[in-house]
């Protein structure tokens, strides 16, 4: 037997510990999700669950890897310190591993990958294309992202308005009290479709400053479930599951 094999092999046991198999068939894990980032996650207000990319993702990766998961609706800057604290047992959004977060997060490999876009008021016909066509102007970004980091650091505008509620920063713009606000591009143009954004358009022509990864999240040194989520991971790319479920939600062609 190699010495991967034996890794692998004690992390199994070790996860199976960890979530109590002796004590039942199907461990249960919590995971900690956004209520409101469609179509990354989101709270279906029919069915009362957490639906979208991530729960996609990671209930095939429970489904294959042997582990139920009961979703908690967390806004996205509760989501470390909730996995930190043990309130949850892992990360399912659209989060992008940095080295600040990796401090006290460990990250998967790369579920996929997107990009930041903007919303402004329908009235305004401007077109942006870059964050440098809004110099000197007021815009916002949701609470612990890593584009709201990217913004101030620039320091080229009037204000950068830090939201935790993305339903508050899409009045202000609507508003006027800025004039654009960032979000992730696949969760603006979920809201844009589902009606949710009155007062509002994605600015389609905008180029995002980079295309960020996003992960799955445990807390540090949970090796264990990490050699799972990740072993899922890989064989999901390998046989195409992967690649349907972001077609599923419109993120792959």
């Amino acid at each position: 037997m190699s010495r991967t094999t034996l890794a692998f092999a004690a992390a199994s046991v070790a996860f199976s510990l960890l979530c109590g198999a002796a004590h039942a068939d199907t461990p249960t894990l919590t995971a900690g999700s956004p209520p409101s980032s469609a179509p990354t996650t989101f709270l279906d207000v029919k069915t009362q669950k957490i639906e979208g990319i991530m729960p996609d993702v990671v209930r095939e990766i429970g489904k294959r890897e042997g582990f139920d998961v009961s979703y908690q609706a967390v806004p996205f800057s509760a989501l470390i310190p909730s996995v930190v604290s043990g309130k949850i047992d892992i990360i399912v959004a659209g989060m992008t591993p940095t080295p600040k977060r990796a401090e006290v997060v460990d990250f998967s490999q790369p579920v996929t990958a997107f990009g930041e876009g903007i919303i402004v008021k329908s009235t305004n016909k401007t077109n942006y294309k870059s964050v440098q066509d809004m110099k000197g102007m007021s815009v916002g970004a949701p609470t612990g992202t890593d584009y709201g980091d990217q913004l101030v650091k620039l320091g080229i505008f009037k204000e950068v308005k830090m939201y935790d509620s993305p339903a508050d920063m899409t009045r202000d713009v609507a508003i006027g009290r800025i004039v654009a606000g960032f979000n992730d591009y696949p969760i603006l143009k979920a809201q844009e479709s589902a009606g949710a954004m009155a007062g509002t358009r994605v600015d389609d022509d905008y180029v995002p400053m980079e295309k960020f990864d996003i992960a799955v999240g445990v807390k540090k040194g949970n090796t264990a479930l990490l050699a799972k989520v990740n072993d899922a991971l890989t064989k999901m790319k390998a046989d195409g599951t992967l690649d349907k479920i972001l077609k599923k939600w419109h993120l792959a062609s």
